[in-house]
């Protein structure tokens, strides 16, 4: 029994020995080389792109047991741009398919892949002209070469992908994007092909060209794919990119022939501030002293969002989209449709709202504490805020944009609060149609009264066309002032109606180009004339007939019968302004511009007072009144109120010595007539008259 027990023993250690040894003669005699042919004619069947292993092909048992290749490099078929390179990649092998003389890939290590995207101008991509190019002529051969690779690698039992320290390099000339994802990372498990799920997890490093910080995003599903039916869904989708956290699910159905897609996505609840500070503000970082807009804290900056989406190849449809911050809530709903040839592309949408206020995101820190107070004119200059309005860049509008697409929207908003101004009751309508914009506002509320606007940008005209037609119905000044307190100095209601025309495809263009008038009136008026108190007390310390300061026991607040005036552009603001102003016995007529480069505006106005019948709201002495007495304006934006104009001394000293000659011609006239006889008088006359002059 025992010597059978040590035949036994000596037999399987013999056997095993037998085997240890056919397995090493069978790795020294397969020589892996032999396997580079297979692995880029494989490749090149399956996507049409050059595969180079320039490196070495080696057998590895540690980590795992299968071959190690380095030195990848992929280009398209007769071009020397690499599309990308890749380090080092181990393939875990099934050994027992190695004495067939096949591949058998069972596991992926990738290591140092990089991977380039450039688009030229004309929006083509450096991988699409492989397709092209695979397309035109080597299709032929990229088949007959298929069954003899496919013969040699079978990938069909990949159980296991994992990439590392893989970067990718985004440059859109088209879109102007330059983009780098860095440390991207893929792992998974169980992977298969069959239907069966499987756990994937990608991350990646995001970073833009304008120098911000990174933004790190986070991916993680459980993953399903059935490549005979060319079915595939990610359920349990989570992504995270820090404060963001979306969770959902899509799936997309048959990829080989009609290819559809639908999924829904939910985010948590995070303060949109710290979003914002991350990934929008970038100049908050680099000047930690500048004011962020608005006060954010964690109980009143909370935001979320959710999504519902189909599409396929014809078109993308998302069927519900909420937007949620705070106790705002955005509704939406949107229909793309890609461009075909002869249709451009199309998009329709619909979005509803309640009460909007997105102020603390429109203000700075400061505006938005001021607006709070109770504030003079002087505290905040109304040149200034109206320049604020006017941008101080020029800007590309987007014409092509608008020439590649149609548009159909309907706005629906409870009300919109920003940057200050507040309209309720929105009800708009845009529409993009053949490189023509309308966006029509329908009647809507504005401080107690009603606005409706019309904007039409045509931009098949040369140059584009923009033409707007405002109409404003008894707006309450006062109501404007809580939230723009350059609009204290006056009360009352206005109405206003304007028209305009401007010209470009740039917004200085516009300001350049831009003519029309607007007319507007105030009832049951108010108004701090401040102004012209100041005028009127420089003009009468002049007067030779020593009269003082005659604005001294005027109201600082008057109310008028009658307040109404225009304004007219003609080529630009810059000069050429036409402005007039008439309340009951005060008229102003002023000329001039704005010099939005220099953040000044410069006016030489006339200020006339009227006598009777005009109703004598002001009384003024006759020594004043029907005549034109001249003032400069002239100033910066932020200068203060009282800064803002002042008389033209010199010619206001003229004045007044004609007006004194004249008062003696009158006199010496009237003591002609009733001195002198009769048939003397026009010699009389004709005698002082060269004596005054």
């Amino acid at each position: 029994m025992l010597k059978l027990l040590k035949t036994l023993l000596i037999s399987l250690v013999a056997l095993i020995a037998l085997i240890a040894i056919a397995v090493l003669a069978a790795f020294m005699f397969i020589d892996p080389v032999r396997y580079r042919p297979a692995l880029e004619s494989a490749f090149a069947s399956q996507t049409g792109l050059q595969l180079t292993v320039a490196g070495d092909l080696s057998w590895t048992f540690r980590p795992v047991f299968g071959l190690s290749v380095s030195d990848l490099r992929l280009r398209n078929p007769g071009s020397a741009m690499e599309l990308a390179s890749l380090a080092q990649l181990t393939i875990k092998l099934e050994p027992r398919a190695l004495l067939d003389g096949r591949l058998a890939l069972q596991q992926l290590q990738v290591d140092g892949l990089h991977v380039n995207w450039l688009v030229d101008g004309n929006g083509r991509s450096n991988w699409q002209s492989a397709e092209s190019t695979n397309a035109a002529g080597t299709q032929p051969s990229a088949a007959s070469e298929s069954d003899a690779a496919g013969s040699m690698v079978d990938a069909s039992a990949i159980a296991q992908i994992s990439i590392r320290n893989a970067s990718v390099a985004v440059q859109d000339s088209q879109r102007g994007l330059n983009t780098h994802f860095d440390n991207v990372t893929l792992s998974s498990s169980n992977s298969n092909l069959r239907n069966r799920p499987f756990p994937l997890e990608v991350s990646f490093a995001m970073t833009q060209e304008d120098g911000a910080p990174a933004a790190i995003v986070n991916v993680s599903t459980l993953a399903r794919v059935d490549l005979a039916a060319g079915n595939a869904t990610l359920d349990d989708l989570l992504i995270k990119l820090n404060p963001l956290q979306l969770s959902g699910a899509v799936s997309v159905e048959n990829f080989r022939d009609a290819l559809a897609w639908r999924g829904s996505l939910q985010s948590n609840t995070f303060p949109l501030s710290d979003f914002l500070d991350l990934y929008v503000r970038k100049d908050s970082a680099a000047a930690p002293g500048a004011a962020l807009p608005g006060e954010f804290n964690t109980d009143t900056d909370q935001f979320s969002l959710s999504a519902e989406f189909a599409g396929n190849a014809r078109q993308l449809e998302v069927t519900a989209l909420r937007l949620s911050l705070d106790q705002m809530r955005i509704d939406a709903s949107a229909t793309w449709t890609p461009a075909q040839p002869g249709i451009p592309a199309s998009l329709r949408y619909s979005l509803s709202s309640n009460a909007l206020d997105f102020t603390r995101y429109t203000q700075d820190a400061d505006a938005a504490a001021g607006a709070t107070q109770e504030q003079s004119p002087a505290a905040e200059p109304v040149a200034s805020s109206i320049a604020a309005a006017a941008p101080t860049e020029d800007t590309e509008l987007p014409v092509d944009f608008l020439q590649s697409m149609d548009i159909e929207g309907s706005h629906s908003l409870e009300s919109l609060t920003s940057g200050g101004l507040q309209l309720s009751g929105i009800d708009a309508q845009l529409s993009v149609r053949n490189g023509r914009l309308s966006l029509n506002l329908r009647p809507a509320g504005f401080y107690a009264g009603q606005v409706t606007a019309a904007v039409n940008y045509d931009t098949r005209q040369t140059p584009p066309s923009l033409t707007s037609i405002v109409s404003l119905q008894n707006m309450d000044i006062a109501q404007l002032a809580r939230s723009v307190p350059a609009a204290a100095f006056a009360q009352g209601k206005l109405n206003l109606e304007s028209f305009h025309n401007l010209q470009g495809s740039t917004t200085r263009q516009l300001l350049d180009t831009i003519n029309g008038s607007t007319s507007f009136s105030v009832t049951d008026t108010a108004i701090d004339i401040g102004i012209l108190k100041q005028l009127f007390s420089a003009i009468s310390v002049l007067s030779p007939a020593g009269s003082g300061d005659l604005a001294q026991r005027w109201p600082d607040v008057v109310r008028f019968a009658s307040a109404e005036g225009s304004l007219s552009f003609t080529q630009g603001i810059a000069q050429n302004q036409q402005f007039t102003l008439q309340l009951d016995n005060f008229e102003i007529d002023a000329t001039g511009g704005m010099d939005l480069a220099q953040e000044r505006f410069d006016y030489a106005a006339l200020l006339t007072v009227y006598g009777e019948p005009a109703p004598q709201t002001i009384a003024v002495a006759p020594l004043y009144q029907g005549v034109g007495w001249p003032v400069q304006c002239s100033a910066r934006f932020d200068a203060e109120y009282s800064q803002y104009c002042g008389p033209d001394f010199g010619r206001v000293r003229d004045l007044f010595v004609e007006i004194s000659r004249n008062q003696v011609q009158r006199r010496v006239q009237d003591a002609v007539s009733d001195q002198v006889p009769a048939d003397l008088q026009d010699a009389a006359r004709s005698l002082l008259d060269r004596v005054l002059r």
